[in-house]
Parts: structure tokens; sequence; C-alpha cells
């Protein structure tokens, strides 16, 4: 799972419980440590707050959700998506209010003496209407469906190339994920309460299905597999497939309670 995309599901998610039915929001992933800070800010002279600052400010606010949201997909995001600042670019808007905002992140690494330190601070900028009329929901059903189909067809893909390692071992058991109602590994995070077995389900087979990275993923060998079978266009358009329906499926898991 991408780094940065991963923190935006956790705050969304942590965020949300918290709101609803004030299911304690604390995670060790957004403390500050050594080599991660985590910061909110409506930016210019703004001040700058912690995650449980600024969580405990949203409902003091007036918030009663976050949502996630990500930019229009152009195809390609998947090549990048393992990488800082690559992939499609996604925010979590704050909603409830008279003044909804969207919250940005910006990623920057401080090199130290011994190590390197992630700082990451979340902008929060004016959600218009024209930005919240832009943005696409897919019921749960749906999205069941929609994943479904894109691991079946990578899937097929990966055993007509030579590359049935990925078929077993991350696009078969994320069908079966979805497929299978028992309780099961849970391969995300701790969602709140206030989400379902099926957000659960949903974001197991996501995190499972993470194929897309730098070296050793889905993006390095596959690729020259592909080619040399004749199927470099299929593989392009099954990996682009699969990672959009990958960002939605999130998206719907950890929007669920929004509605």
């Amino acid at each position: 799972m991408n780094g940065e995309f991963h923190q935006m599901l956790l705050v969304t998610a942590l965020g949300n419980g918290y709101l609803i039915s004030g299911t304690e929001p604390s995670s060790k992933e957004l403390e500050q440590t050594s080599t991660l800070e985590v910061s909110f800010t409506e930016g210019g002279d703004q001040p700058h707050y912690s995650w449980r600052e600024w969580i405990e400010q949203r409902r003091t606010n007036g918030d009663q959700r976050l949502m996630m949201v990500s930019a229009a997909m152009e195809g390609s995001e998947w090549q990048t998506s393992g990488f800082a600042g690559g992939g499609a670019p996604s925010a979590i808007a704050t909603l409830g209010t008279d003044r909804p905002l969207l919250w940005r992140p910006e990623w920057k690494v401080e090199r130290q003496r011994s190590q390197s330190r992630w700082r990451v601070v979340y902008t929060g900028y004016e959600y218009t209407p024209a930005m919240q009329a832009g943005h696409e929901f897919i019921s749960m059903s749906d999205m069941f469906v929609r994943l479904g189909k894109a691991l079946w067809q990578i899937g097929q893909l990966a055993e007509e190339i030579g590359e049935g390692f990925w078929k077993q071992n991350f696009f078969d058991p994320a069908i079966e994920m979805l497929d299978d109602r028992t309780p099961s590994r849970k391969f995300a995070f701790e969602l709140p309460p206030v989400y379902t077995d099926d957000s659960w389900r949903l974001l197991n087979a996501i995190y499972k299905s993470w194929v897309f990275g730098g070296m050793g993923s889905w993006n390095d060998v596959p690729p020259a597999s592909a080619h040399d079978y004749g199927k470099g266009a299929e593989y392009d358009r099954c990996s682009g497939e699969l990672y959009a329906a990958l960002l939605q499926g999130a998206r719907t898991a950890v929007n669920s309670v929004i509605f």
C-alpha cells in the first residue's frame, strides 16, 4: 500500500469514528516520532496542530464527517503510485458546517545526521461546490463487483504472460476475501466500530491486492513479460483498471459512514 494513501485512509477512518461515536482516535502512526511528524494547518500564519489537536478542533468546529477524495484519473498514475508524491492526488474533506474544507497533504523529507525524517503537513483549502460536484460515489455492493472483475481480469492476464505468482498470491486471495463472509485476518488497520463488516472485507481485499510499487512489484518484471507475449497494451489496461478500482474501493470503504 502506498504510504501517503494509507495515512489518509487512517486519518479519515479514525476521524469518523471520533466524530460519530467518540471512539478513541489515537494512533501510533500519527504520533510525532524521530522519523515522522504530522501536522494540520489552514496555511499562512495559522498555527499547526497535531493529529489529536486537529480532530478535537474539528469536533468543536461542528464538523460531522471526514470524506476522502481523489483527483480524476488520467490513466497512468499506477506507474508512479509506489513512490512519494506519485499516484493519483488525494485529499480529505471536512463536512458538516457551512465552511467545508479540503485538506491536502504535502510530504517532505528532512535529512538529519543519522537518519531521515518525514514531515507531513495537511493544509486546509476551500472545498468549493464545483469540487464537490466532481466526485464519484459508488455503492458498497457495486464496488465489490467492480473490484472483483478487475482482480479476475488481471489474474487471467498474469497467467497468460507467465506471471502466475501474482495471481496465486495476490489477486485470487483478494477475490476470496471479497467473497468470504466469515471473520478473517485483518490486513488493514483497525477500523472504528462505526464501520461494517463489509468495509473490513473491502479494505482487506484492497490491502492484499495492492501490488503497485518499485522493485519487486507488479510494476517491475511483469511489463517485460507482457511485452514478450505481445500483451503490453492489455497489461497497461488491466493495471490501470485495477489501480482505479483499488482507489475507489478504499474511498468507498472509509466514506461509507458519511451517508
